[in-house]
């Protein structure tokens, strides 16, 4: 009898030796999504880009091999919430931080940079430190400096829920940095360091433009920076048609890019529009021109006079000048350079799916191009100039996906740094690696 039971023992054993030895764990990752937009930070840390991402890691266990029997199967999944720094001149990352784990999708969002902290939405507000990727700031942190504010914070919305822009009690003001309205309807502002909460008053646009005319103002207004989301598609706010520059009789010579069939009608009109027309293809030459200072009755405007093309200027596609800063709304100038005196056009290769973009850098006074590079996008979907090393992203229909993509998924999103100086590029592919390591501060004791 003992020795029955000594063989059903064995065998049993083997039995579970044998089952666990085909347990069987697939991961499956997303591609990490990126949260608002990015935002580009010099400091004593070096010239970073930073950006939220969000991603879904699900994870699929099976026991005995049969992957296709839902008996048999386990699935965990997970969203993380993580910092990303890129190193601005290699376009590779400098470190991924953990800085939150859950079960839902919340309405999440990285909303600007006052001294060194992002403010976010996570869906609760939180001020997440650059340096290290800490959150030292949140509710109950603010709460507990400003007692008066207890149980008036905020709460996040519900599950599923996402709230329009009008509607959000957090608002990120450049002129102010983080604004909470508060459950009684009074707006504060919160400082990232101090955490002090005060009276937010809105500034009238006579004081921002004095502030910007002052030195502190300007420094002030230097020290935040409001994250802007990337574009849908095709960020046609990156180009401007022209460059004006002063000229010592009070006219200003103006360079840009116009084509055939608008030559005419600027010469005869004498003006020029400063944006491109894009609604339809055009090819373009640089031309050199004046631009004369008339008063009218209604005020000054500027006559657009005598158009010369640049001789050694090439034709481009569809091109713009990108402009000396990120993009707005606002009126903008052209990037411009030294050694030698150059412009940057940014243009397509050609009409279709099969057309990239294309960044070349033109020299005065006759065009010449110093170099031309194709770059691996189909459309810039945010432009975020520097000194030396500029950034794009966009997407690359074309680009290699990681083995865990899924059919049909969106063209992978590229970070390509441009050396302004030689055109050399570097790339970075946040699909391809999906599994960057990520520090995990999720555990961590604040």
């Amino acid at each position: 009898m003992k020795k029955i039971l000594l063989f059903l023992v064995l065998i049993g054993g083997a039995a579970l030796l044998w089952k666990l030895g085909r347990w069987e764990s697939r991961l499956f990752l997303t591609p990490p999504d990126i949260l608002g937009g990015p935002v580009r930070v010099k400091d004593e840390n070096g010239d970073r880009l930073y950006y939220l991402t969000s991603q879904w890691e699900k994870r699929i266990s099976s026991v005995g091999g049969s992957r296709y029997s839902s008996s048999s199967q386990r699935t965990t999944s997970w969203l993380f919430i993580d910092l990303w720094a890129v190193d601005a001149a290699t376009a590779q990352p400098v470190f991924r931080k953990r800085i939150k784990k859950d079960k839902v999708n919340g309405d999440e969002a990285a909303m600007g940079v006052e001294q060194g902290v992002m403010w976010a939405r996570l869906p609760e507000i939180a001020g997440i430190r650059l340096a290290d990727g800490a959150i030292v700031v949140d509710s109950a942190k603010i709460e507990a400096r400003n007692p008066s504010l207890k149980g008036l914070m905020p709460k996040p919305p519900g599950v599923g829920m996402f709230l329009t822009e009008s509607m959000q009690p957090l608002k990120f003001e450049p002129d102010a940095g983080m604004i909470v309205r508060l459950d009684d309807a009074r707006r504060v502002r919160i400082d990232p360091l101090t955490l002090e909460a005060t009276p937010y008053v809105p500034v009238s646009d006579e004081k921002k433009r004095e502030a910007a005319a002052n030195k502190d103002g300007v420094e002030k207004a230097a020290a935040r920076t409001k994250i802007e989301s990337l574009s849908n598609g095709m960020e046609w706010r990156a180009m401007v048609r022209g460059v004006a520059m002063q000229r010592p009789d009070g006219d200003q010579d103006w360079l840009g890019l116009i084509a055939d069939s608008e030559l005419e009608e600027a010469t005869s009109r004498r003006t020029i529009a400063n944006q491109v027309n894009f609604t339809e293809p055009m090819r373009h030459r640089l031309y050199r021109a004046r631009l004369k200072k008339i008063d009218e009755f209604l005020g000054p405007r500027w006559q657009f006079l005598d158009p010369a093309p640049l001789p050694e200027s090439p034709e481009f596609l569809m091109g713009g000048l990108l402009t000396q800063d990120s993009p707005t709304w606002e009126q903008q100038s052209a990037l411009w350079r030294k050694n030698p005196d150059s412009v940057f056009v940014l243009s397509r290769t050609r009409l279709g799916e099969e057309g990239r973009m294309q960044v070349t850098r033109i020299a005065g006074p006759a065009g010449r191009t110093v170099w031309s590079k194709e770059l691996p996008l189909s459309a810039v979907s945010a432009w975020i100039p520097g000194e030396r090393y500029a950034l794009m992203l966009g997407s690359d229909p074309s680009a290699q996906h990681s083995p865990m993509a899924e059919e049909g998924e969106n063209p992978s999103m590229q970070i390509i740094s441009i050396d302004l100086e030689t055109g050399e590029l570097k790339s970075f592919n946040p699909d391809l690696h999906r599994d960057w390591p990520a520090e995990d501060l999720t555990q961590q004791k604040p």
